[in-house]
């Protein structure tokens, strides 16, 4: 019986090592540059984004903000726990483990792939995605994606390098977007549910978790049925990984998803005549300052 699967075995072995060497040097040929520049450690510090400019008043009171993108960076601190929770359970309970990448998901994914035909995905990280996030992928040839992803593995590895756990999924936070001009943890809590992330309940954070999949899909406002299967798809990823109890998860996944969704734009907020006035203000400023390159600030 054995003599028989020999000859398959071997092949098996030899495609297998193939394979290995292959991306082993694909990897090593992206670490150096062959495929094109990486992003450099200064660029990984200060990776370009849209942030809104926040008007404060004197005693700490956002009056409101001007934005192209609505969108403002929290701490990881800033962040309910169960949030955390609930974005490590749907997209990568291993990531307190891994360094970057997640070779076991991706053996997994490649059995599924090979054996099943089921390519559905499922192998990056929270910090490949956070990789994806910060150097957005273009229109790519099948062969450029291949090269793609193998440089967002190598991003992700020096991203893991250079900032702890708790500071790459605050990043990541900051950088997806939730839909309805909410981009960002921040501006997606308080669009939906009129909170600050740190105050989001367990319901309000699967629901948040679950948009990240797909934003228009499962938007709570507009396709209501579908966030609610989502919602609990999530709810029972944190109850399978032991982050929500069975008492606890039979409660809210019968509960309905109770929104106070409230649209952001520039005229959202407290005093509207004093801030386009300053806006005004703001944008003549920042036409007369320079950045080092020789071009003008903007205001949003």
């Amino acid at each position: 019986m054995f003599k028989k699967h020999k000859k398959s075995i071997l092949w098996f072995w030899l495609v297998f090592l193939s394979g290995v060497v292959t991306i082993a040097g694909l990897i090593s040929a992206t670490t150096f540059d062959y495929f094109g520049h990486l992003p450099s450690f200064e660029e990984l510090e200060n990776p370009k984004s849209n942030l809104a400019t926040e008007i404060y008043s004197s005693d700490g009171v956002v009056l409101g903000s001007y934005f192209i993108q609505n969108r403002s960076n929290i701490r990881f601190d800033e962040l309910a726990p169960n949030l955390v929770n609930a974005l490590v359970a749907t997209e990568d309970i291993r990531f307190e483990n891994h360094s970057g990448v997640d070779f076991q998901g991706l053996l997994r994914v490649l059995f599924k792939t090979v054996l099943f035909g089921q390519g559905s995905g499922g192998g990056s990280t929270i910090t490949q995605q956070l990789a994806k996030n910060l150097f957005p992928r273009e229109d790519l040839s099948k062969i450029e994606l291949i090269i793609r992803k193998i440089k967002e593995w190598v991003i992700a590895v020096k991203l893991e390098k250079n900032y702890t756990k708790e500071e790459i999924v605050a990043m990541y936070f900051n950088t997806v977007e939730f839909g309805n001009n909410a981009y960002g943890i921040k501006s997606a809590s308080k669009t939906f549910f009129g909170v600050v992330p740190e105050n989001l309940e367990v319901q309000q954070s699967a629901v948040l978790v679950g948009l990240l999949k797909a934003p228009t899909w499962y938007n709570p406002v507009r396709n209501y049925d579908r966030a609610l299967n989502r919602r609990n798809t999530v709810l029972g990823q944190m109850n399978k990984y032991g982050f929500l109890a069975d008492s606890i998860f039979d409660t809210l996944k019968v509960s309905p998803i109770v929104l106070n969704y409230k649209a952001q734009d520039h005229k959202a907020g407290l005093a509207t005549y004093f801030r386009e006035y300053l806006r005004g203000e703001l944008a003549k400023i920042c036409k007369e300052i320079k950045k080092p390159d020789g071009s003008n600030y903007n205001l949003y």
